[in-house]
């Protein structure tokens, strides 16, 4: 966190005596020197981390803490009650899947803590768990996606996901090696950078409400969290870069503040001087990711309307409300446009 990651990127596993801890590996040899199974030990039995752990994607860099012990899911809920954090399930064990989703309820996080799982199987049974948290594409779901991009057919595919996270291309051949010959290494990082980093699949992905997140992971990047373990031993922190790096910086747009979905460009700003229930307000011609409620008439500042709240489709948050009808032919200007209060959003990419 001292590196004022965005998102906490965890794998978790079940004790024995029925305790979420957060491990990288199922067995904990890499770790800690022993060799057994998480699921075969109680909390109080684990043994403790090792003085010095090599980072996971950066071979030859270690991380140190003072504090060895393994921590909790919730010991991390508890510390960081509002950090967003991906909770990755690699084996499909019932239990534990819903002890994750009693957590992520018993402390308010459905919009903020993200299922995630190389496979479709054991997401179907998280998003059945806690359908109300967002989730990330299994690697099938993510290979569809970009079939389906490349045969033109994406623009008519349902995206019920929320969240695209991988890790960047360019940390393989850098430091992180899949394949022992280096020459596979590289023809990986070269074939993954041209499939995957395309600025009109990230946008088009973007516009549809799902945020794209690279994970980065490098020895900088090793946290020091007080009494909790060593970050890289229990959490891979990607500095979570989003892939604006790779979209063309003079496209500005509005995000919603509580989720960070896509929710109006610059371009279709009307003006800046509306004034909201809650304070001041934007008027735009179109939207995106918006959701609108039933029209009933309202007397706002400027006379009498027909208004319809609106809303963001990903987290439900109302953002403001869009004008049906006006009554008054000075007003007639507003009809079909959409107002989001200032509070509600956040500008998003190009604006540095």
């Amino acid at each position: 966190m001292a590196q004022r990651a965005d998102l906490l990127e965890l794998d978790c596993h079940l004790t024995r005596d029925g305790v979420v801890v957060v491990s990288h590996d199922k067995n904990l040899f890499r770790q800690t020197g022993v060799n057994r199974d998480v699921g075969s030990l109680n909390f109080e039995d684990l043994p403790l981390l090792k003085e010095e752990l090599e980072v996971y994607f950066s071979p030859g860099h270690f991380a140190r803490g003072a504090d060895r012990h393994m921590v909790r899911l919730e010991d991390l809920f508890r510390r960081f009650p509002r950090t967003p954090m991906s909770v990755e399930v690699k084996e499909r064990n019932e239990e534990l899947i819903h002890k994750i989703a009693g957590l992520v309820r018993h402390y308010d996080r459905n919009e903020i803590t993200i299922w995630a799982s190389e496979k479709s199987s054991i997401m179907k049974k998280c998003k059945a768990a806690n359908p109300e948290m967002p989730t990330s594409f299994t690697l099938s779901r993510g290979f569809w996606v970009l079939l389906f991009y490349y045969l033109g057919l994406l623009p008519f595919i349902s995206i019920p996901e929320k969240f695209l996270i991988c890790f960047l291309p360019t940390i393989i051949n850098r430091t992180y090696f899949p394949f022992s010959r280096s020459g596979l290494n590289q023809l990986a990082a070269v074939v993954a950078k041209w499939l995957i980093m395309r600025k009109s699949l990230i946008q088009h992905l973007q516009q549809r409400g799902v945020q794209a997140l690279g994970s980065l992971c490098s020895p900088w990047a090793a946290p020091r969290v007080g009494p909790l373990p060593p970050a890289p031993a229990m959490v891979r922190i990607s500095k979570p870069k989003t892939f604006q790096a790779y979209l063309d910086d003079c496209h500005r747009r509005y995000s919603c503040a509580h989720c960070r979905a896509h929710l109006a460009n610059h371009d279709d700003l009307i003006s800046k001087s509306f004034q909201g229930s809650q304070g001041r307000a934007y008027l735009f011609n179109s939207v995106v990711n918006v959701g609108c409620g039933p029209a009933e008439e309202r007397v706002l500042l400027t006379g009498l309307h027909a208004v319809a709240d609106i809303h963001c489709e990903n987290c439900k948050t109302t953002l403001g409300w869009k004008y049906e009808q006006a009554f008054e032919s000075s007003q007639k200007y507003k009809e079909g446009k959409y107002i989001i209060e200032l509070n509600h959003m956040i500008k998003d990419n190009g604006w540095d």
